[in-house]
């Protein structure tokens, strides 16, 4: 890209687990100008990827297929390996799509600190126009030394130019204000903190110029690949090996013969287990809400195939919510949570749950 053209807008939405950072861009694609082409990155710390799904086939996202591209980065945190896989993603959306403008959504395990060091890197100075970084946080989360202990949860909101206290209408009264006093007991300054529901986060969010220190995050960025990473991730791969055969040339998993595939994370603490299933597999709507309301897990994402159409579900502070989806590829769910225990049998349940497969 020469130096005579306009850099690419790009925006950092983060979060931790469960926030609402997905619910957040399918609104923002909603309301986004009809003319520009948008793209979106999407990291995920398990390994099968539900985002893609959930995003691109969305009744409510208005926009059209030529005015969209989503690009996934499964596994675990985008900027390890010197954030080889994250520099792959991001030009091929940046050849590819030739969008007006980026939207980066790190996993809620990822390191934005780290994320921003690249887009910011003299890799991308001619290429990015590095904008606002919006956090999204729960308030409630506060009173749980779990998050505010974790330093991924301080570091997301230490990089926020805006800060969106989401699902706020399940506030009590002084969760907001709870907010605001660990923010500023922190010295963390956005430019703004406001209260959000159901992901409506403000678009001209956006378009704000970013006020964090750029040559800051460009030494942070050799300093992260002279040094070895403290978040090293794990994987495992059952009914297949997990290797290169494990996945074809475009970085989709390969499902064996049986017709579906598990694979296991680990990393920051969390542990994830994602199952993909052939497209031909139907599952039965009652059968499969009833084994997905039984999960016991920090967060679930899932796209099922069903006797009653394509179905998106969300699992979400002991909440399952579910949407009807235009279309899937395939059939896949992923959990994350801090053990594995609570959902050993959750496989034998799954495969009960199906009504016809090839």
């Amino acid at each position: 890209m020469s130096a005579s053209k306009p850099l690419l807008p790009v925006n950092v939405i983060t979060g931790f687990l469960g926030v609402g950072k997905t619910t957040a861009i399918q609104s923002l694609l909603a309301r986004k100008p009809a003319h520009e082409r948008w793209a979106v990155l999407v990291n995920e710390f398990g390994e099968v990827g539900i985002d893609g799904s959930l995003l691109t086939s969305n009744d409510n996202n208005q926009a059209n297929d030529s005015q969209l591209l989503i690009r996934e980065v499964a596994g675990g945190c985008m900027c390890c390996t010197s954030g080889l896989p994250m520099q792959i993603a991001l030009n091929q959306l940046i050849s590819r799509a030739r969008p007006d403008r980026l939207l980066i959504e790190p996993t809620g395990l990822g390191h934005p600190e780290e994320v921003l060091a690249v887009l910011r890197g003299p890799d991308y100075a001619h290429v990015l126009n590095v904008q606002s970084t919006i956090t999204l946080v729960d308030a409630r989360k506060l009173s749980d030394s779990r998050y505010t202990s974790h330093d991924i949860f301080n570091q997301q909101l230490a990089v926020a130019d805006f800060v969106a206290a989401h699902k706020a209408d399940v506030y009590e009264a002084d969760e907001f204000a709870a907010l605001k006093d660990y923010l500023a007991e922190n010295q963390w300054q956005p430019e703004a903190v406001d209260t959000v529901s159901q992901g409506q986060v403000p678009i001209d969010w956006l378009y704000r110029a970013a006020a964090a220190d750029q040559s800051a995050d460009v030494d942070a960025v050799h300093s992260h690949q002279e040094h070895s990473h403290d978040h090293s991730h794990d994987h495992a791969n059952h009914h297949g090996d997990h290797s290169s055969a494990s996945r074809d040339t475009n970085g989709a998993l390969v499902i064996p013969e049986c017709g579906y595939l598990r694979v296991d994370n680990e990393g920051q603490g969390y542990v994830s287990t994602g199952w993909v299933f052939e497209p031909d597999f139907t599952f039965d709507y009652t059968r499969l809400f009833a084994v997905l309301s039984g999960i016991q897990a920090e967060r679930m994402k899932a796209v099922f195939i069903t006797d009653q159409g394509v179905l998106g579900y969300n699992l979400a502070d002991g909440t399952l919510t579910a949407m009807p989806l235009d279309d899937t590829m395939d059939s896949r769910v992923e959990l994350i949570g801090e053990t594995r225990d609570c959902w050993q049998h959750l496989e034998a349940d799954l495969l009960a749950c199906i009504i016809q497969q090839p």
